[in-house]
């Protein structure tokens, strides 16, 4: 409670600023208001940004005139802020001004429609700059795919991941990743081996938590040995092993019926520092419960 009234004294104080055009002072509260521990809301948020376009806005008005930066670090607030519609206005102002939009304006537009759910709109937009001869460079790419990834739009995404080898780009251990998460998660698990296959030929590593997700995939298919061999990938990279990873492995072990290794893992995960969660438990219970010890699980 003390907390929530807190944040409400801040929001109030912050507009009677803003009203005031004192938005380098509102924002010093609020970073003085997080080092007291009272967090910002979206509505503290808001009202910092309505203040920005208004400040904008007036900047405008007096013959001040933005640079490139002053319009991005205004769209990618707005996207942040959920305020699509208003990012893409700001776009378009910027569009029609004598300014010209750079790679890290289109890169923020992308990744901004993209994470508001406005796919299409997105790819619009790269399509439209393409046929203006603009040449997207690898973070554009990275961007849309990751987009069209979260969205769930494996084809889209493979079909960009070709275009940009086509373009003469060599994909980066961060493109290849993130299409073979989407397989995974779309349930293309062939195209995502196929991927994980030209990802290990040329020579890419894998970070803990896309050995883990394909090692989990694996396992789902009932392709134990396949999950295997990756166990063995990884434990070969040297990575160091957090939860999640400690409770893939014990999932592999227990569907191997390798209790005894699971259990052992237990103790590595207590050495680690580390503390078991539900889904820990819930493994190692469910593994005994099917071999018949109901009282271990117990």
């Amino acid at each position: 409670m003390v907390a929530r009234l807190s944040t409400k004294v801040l929001n109030i104080c912050i507009a009677s600023m803003c009203k005031a055009k004192q938005v380098v002072k509102a924002e010093a509260v609020v970073i003085d208001g997080v080092r007291l521990g009272v967090l910002p809301d979206v509505v503290t948020y808001n009202t910092l940004i309505d203040a920005g376009l208004d400040l904008f806005d007036e900047m405008l008005r007096a013959g001040i005139h933005p640079d490139a930066w002053s319009y991005n670090i205004l769209i990618n607030c707005l996207f942040k802020l959920g305020k699509p519609d208003e990012a893409n206005r700001i776009f378009m102002e910027m569009v029609l001004s004598e300014l010209h939009p750079c790679s890290a304006t289109y890169n923020i537009m992308i990744n901004g429609l993209c994470k508001n759910g406005y796919v299409n709109n997105a790819i619009m937009l790269f399509r439209n700059l393409q046929r203006h001869r603009f040449i997207p460079e690898v973070l554009t790419y990275n961007t849309l795919i990751n987009g069209l990834s979260k969205a769930r739009r494996t084809g889209t995404a493979r079909r960009i991941l070709r275009e940009f080898k086509e373009a003469g780009y060599e994909p980066n251990c961060i493109t290849y990743t993130t299409v073979m998460k989407c397989c995974f998660q779309s349930r293309q698990f062939d195209e995502a081996l196929e991927i994980l296959h030209e990802m290990r030929s040329k020579g890419y590593t894998f970070d803990g938590y896309a050995y883990c997700t394909v090692i989990a995939a694996l396992i789902k298919i009932g392709r134990i040995e396949e999950a295997d061999e990756i166990v063995r990938l990884m434990q070969h990279s040297g990575i160091q092993l957090d939860l999640v990873s400690y409770n893939t492995l014990i999932n592999l072990y227990c569907r191997q019926g390798r209790l005894d290794d699971a259990m052992k893992l237990l103790g590595e995960i207590e050495k680690e520092g580390l503390e078991c969660d539900q889904y820990t438990h819930t493994i190692i219970i469910n593994r005994l419960c099917k071999a018949g010890n109901f009282l271990g699980a117990k």
